[in-house]
């Protein structure tokens, strides 16, 4: 059974994103086996506390280590990937090894997917340039930029992701196409 790591790229508790991956976790359903990656107290990067590997680094690592698809719900923060987002996948792309310089990050050979809710761009600089970051880090990105999704005002009014029906059925489509590529 395929195992599925959800990378928020948010930290509020209620944000759009959380919610969203928890609706793909609820279309995943028992078809594979899903964990939400909790970030919250990576610390910003810097060689002087690499080593040894802070505990939440190495927890994060651990994580996307033992995934078999990362999948990325993520806002964008005026049209770019998030700031802590950023962050987390810089340590990850570090070698694991202190003594060897040359040694694998946790992330490089792993799939990916990616979606976005954001306003009217739909994520859409967000999810251009978490595609071509993944990549530079030897992720295999699966959909290409992903899918994107404009919030409605209702969300935006009542602060609960609404999906429309066509929006759902893409999403469904989206978790359906990326679990039968895992289980070939």
């Amino acid at each position: 059974m395929p195992r599925v790591l959800m990378i928020v790229g948010s930290l509020r508790v209620q944000s759009f994103n959380r919610q969203l991956a928890r609706e793909v976790i609820r279309i995943i359903g028992d078809r594979a086996e899903v964990e939400e990656l909790d970030w919250h107290d990576v610390p910003l990067m810097n060689q002087d506390i690499e080593w040894p590997t802070p505990e939440a680094v190495q927890r994060a690592r651990d994580a996307v280590t033992q995934a078999d698809v990362l999948w990325f719900c993520s806002p964008e923060y005026n049209y770019q990937i998030p700031g802590g987002l950023k962050n987390l996948l810089d340590w990850l792309s570090r070698p694991t090894d202190e003594h060897d310089r040359t040694s694998p990050s946790a992330i490089r050979g792993k799939h990916a997917v990616i979606c976005g809710a954001a306003g009217k761009s739909a994520a859409a600089g967000m999810r251009k340039q978490l595609e071509a970051l993944l990549g530079i880090l030897g992720v295999e990105v699966l959909g290409g930029d992903g899918l994107g999704i404009s919030l409605t005002l209702e969300s935006w009014q009542t602060d609960v992701l609404t999906l429309e029906p066509g929006t759902q059925g893409m999403l469904d489509a989206l978790v359906d196409d990326t679990l039968r590529k895992l289980n070939h």
